[in-house]
């Protein structure tokens, strides 16, 4: 049984939470389908209670989620707290609470995604954790990765800087450079294939890949799936276990709200065995507080990818963040950014503008992009206005979260066109 790209059973204002499409569909290239004509109610208003949460909020129109989550005031409270326990116990914080902190992220991010918390190590960022795991793979005659060439580039770069080690790396084309059908993959992976990493969502349109058909494609030719969740994390339901993944890494920076200095690898149980890291360091060791300096065995756990001290205060601000992405539930946060996001591009096509989005909410995360000349200029004349989105080039790239309104949509909107007049002459 195909399993879609989200939680099954959850359900929006407009449809279902994914792809909402049989097997057969999936594997044909999809048209970009108008949104409704007629706008579906909006969901899940009550959640507009959070908007006291954030303190941005107050002063600006925030839109740009994909970029950074905003900080909230339980994550300050958390900071401030780490700070106190700090002060209060110095050294011995590492014993009696610290520890404990990234025992409680770590188990908080598994629930988010069905994972077990042993399945689970932390990093500083996603480029470490990407480092992590090339490092510890030994693919033997398996040297061929492949990716799609709409991925962000850290996840290409992993491979690419290992060309002259003799990796060779295949880029799967969109043909449209909005979606990639899965089954473009069929004529990219082969028997030579010891890895497929991709993105569940990509950060240039916001489509969402059918992760599963991916990884029976890269499972029937023998190769391990590598999915960098970055932009699907906290926004789109997600099940490690149902879509098949060997390998997940993602953050807190973007939409699980938790700011810089801590990513997350999600091993699949079966593989932790064999992985042997050649970047590593003494958190990822048995019995690091033994300090055997002439000695050295991994953890049997996920986190002997782990390699040195992490930050415990990313770890503290990401902990309260990820309290609240689980009070509101990601199948409620999916519902209502598929709402907004759909508002935002009826507004934008109402307007003649381009989107570069797919236009299709069950295949598209919170991410619309509108292809503008000059859009760092777009932005850089919103921000003045104290609305805050994002360009990426040719496109403004605007990421509504479940505490926006589509009276914010409104002020973005408007603003543009104000801006496309002024420019116009």
């Amino acid at each position: 049984m195909r399993h879609d790209t989200t939680t099954a059973g959850a359900t929006t204002g407009m449809g279902a939470t994914g792809t909402g499409a049989t097997d057969a569909a999936r594997r044909k290239p999809r048209a970009r389908r108008q949104p409704a004509s007629t706008p579906a109610a909006e969901p899940h208003r009550d959640l507009l209670r959070y908007r006291d949460e954030f303190p941005i909020l107050q002063r600006k129109t925030y839109l740009n989620s994909c970029s950074l989550g905003p900080l909230s005031r339980r994550s300050m409270d958390a900071l401030a707290r780490f700070q106190e326990l700090w002060n209060e116990h110095g050294a011995q914080a590492w014993y009696r609470l610290w520890l404990g902190e990234v025992a409680a992220v770590r188990a908080k991010v598994a629930a988010l995604i069905g994972a077990q918390p042993h399945e689970i190590a932390i990093a500083p960022n996603v480029s470490s954790a990407l480092s992590e795991i090339t490092s510890a793979l030994d693919l033997g005659d398996r040297r061929k990765v492949v990716l799609a060439e709409m991925d962000f580039p850290t996840l290409a770069y992993q491979w690419l800087a290992r060309r002259r080690t003799g990796v060779e790396v295949e880029f799967v084309p969109s043909e449209d450079h909005i979606t990639l059908p899965a089954e473009r993959f069929n004529a990219h992976v082969d028997d030579r294939t010891g890895i497929v990493a991709t993105s569940r969502v990509f950060y240039t349109s916001g489509y969402i890949q059918d992760i599963r058909a991916v990884a029976e494609t890269a499972h029937r030719h023998g190769a391990l799936l590598i999915v960098d969740d970055y932009q699907g994390t906290g926004q789109i339901p997600l099940d490690v276990k149902a879509l098949d993944i060997d390998f997940l890494v993602t953050g807190t920076l973007k939409w699980l709200m938790g700011g810089p200095g801590l990513a997350f690898i999600y091993v699949r149980e079966d593989l932790i065995p064999r992985l042997a890291p050649t970047v590593t360091g003494w958190f990822g060791v048995r019995d690091q507080f033994q300090f055997r300096t002439t000695e050295f065995a991994f953890r049997d756990d996920a986190a002997r990818l782990e390699a040195g001290t992490p930050a415990v205060a990313a770890i503290f601000a990401a902990s309260a963040a990820l309290d609240i992405v689980a009070e509101v539930g990601v199948a409620r946060i999916r519902e209502r950014t598929r709402f907004l996001a759909d508002d935002l591009i009826r507004r934008a096509l109402a307007r003649g503008w381009e989107v570069r989005s797919p236009l299709d909410g069950a295949i598209r995360g919170s991410i619309v992009m509108l292809a503008f000349d000059r859009p760092n200029e777009l932005v850089h004349d919103l921000t003045e206005r104290g609305i805050i989105v994002d360009y990426r080039p040719g496109m403004v790239r605007v990421s509504p979260n479940f505490y926006n309104t589509i009276e914010e949509n409104e002020a973005v909107v408007a603003a543009l066109d104000e801006l496309l007049r002024q420019r116009a002459g």
